[in-house]
């Protein structure tokens, strides 16, 4: 997605909640009301627009908060309604209406579609405080992923957490974000970038974009880094190269063009 500022807040609201899926009272004041001089005052409007539109029947929130029940409305976890995508489609043709699950998602499912949330959030909190990056493209789950053949003919599906390009003066780069949590093995890591290396071979992205995205892992801590570090660079030989490993907190740095791809425990 791309940033309008063109269009009114709530309808801003309503289309990043169509894209993202879910998101907090938090994330969302650090969207869209960062003109207020303290954090609390953006979560209190925030938490007011989002009033008004659950009243509409626009938006819901999950039974299930982050943080739990003594952060208050800050902690809830919220998301588009049937309603608000067909108020969305008859601005929009483009926009998918979907059918909410009768059931609520896992835990594990909320926290990392939150994880991937957040990282836009940075992007766009990264962008606005320099004077030389723009956001080009951030694609969600599922406009990110992309389909392919293997070498045996057989349609395979690569599932990126998002897709993103920013300018950065006269340059553009692109990225494949996988977004860990700490929750999936090693072997699963690795194998996850063994179908990058497989999209790699194709040469679809090369031949549509010129170029192949770097596929960056985001990663909690520098331990669970240096893992999949040594990990990928044991297992996938002269392919390591085309991912990179940072934690969340050097995030906003390396999309700046401010830190190096590895620690000095993995040279």
């Amino acid at each position: 997605m791309k940033w309008n500022y063109k269009i009114d807040n709530d309808t801003q609201i309503l289309y990043f909640l169509s894209q993202a899926r879910y998101t907090t009272t938090n994330q969302l004041a650090r969207l869209f009301f960062t003109s207020s001089v303290r954090a609390e005052t953006a979560i209190r409007r925030a938490n007011f627009a989002l009033q008004s539109l659950k009243k509409a029947g626009l938006v819901s929130h999950l039974k299930r908060r982050i943080g739990g029940a003594r952060r208050g409305s800050a902690s809830y976890v919220w998301q588009i309604t049937f309603k608000g995508l067909k108020f969305l489609k008859n601005q929009d043709e483009t926009v998918v209406l979907r059918y909410k699950n009768k059931y609520e998602p896992t835990q594990h499912h909320v926290e990392h579609t939150l994880a991937i949330t957040e990282i836009f959030v940075e992007t766009l909190e990264t962008v606005r405080n320099s004077e030389k990056l723009s956001l080009e493209i951030f694609s969600f789950e599922p406009n990110s992923w992309r389909s392919y053949q293997k070498l045996s003919g057989i349609g395979r599906t690569l599932k990126p957490d998002a897709y993103l390009e920013l300018v950065n003066h006269d340059y553009e780069d692109h990225y494949f974000l996988e977004i860990d949590r700490s929750t999936e093995s090693l072997a699963r890591v690795v194998n996850t970038c063994k179908k990058y290396i497989e999209y790699y071979r194709s040469g679809i992205e090369q031949r549509q974009k010129e170029v192949f995205p770097y596929v960056l892992w985001v990663v909690p801590d520098d331990k669970r880094k240096l893992a999949i570090l040594k990990a990928i660079q044991k297992e996938l030989y002269n392919f390591w190269e085309l991912f990179t490993v940072i934690t969340l907190e050097e995030y906003p740095d390396y999309i700046k063009g401010g830190i190096l791809n590895e620690p000095e425990e993995s040279r």
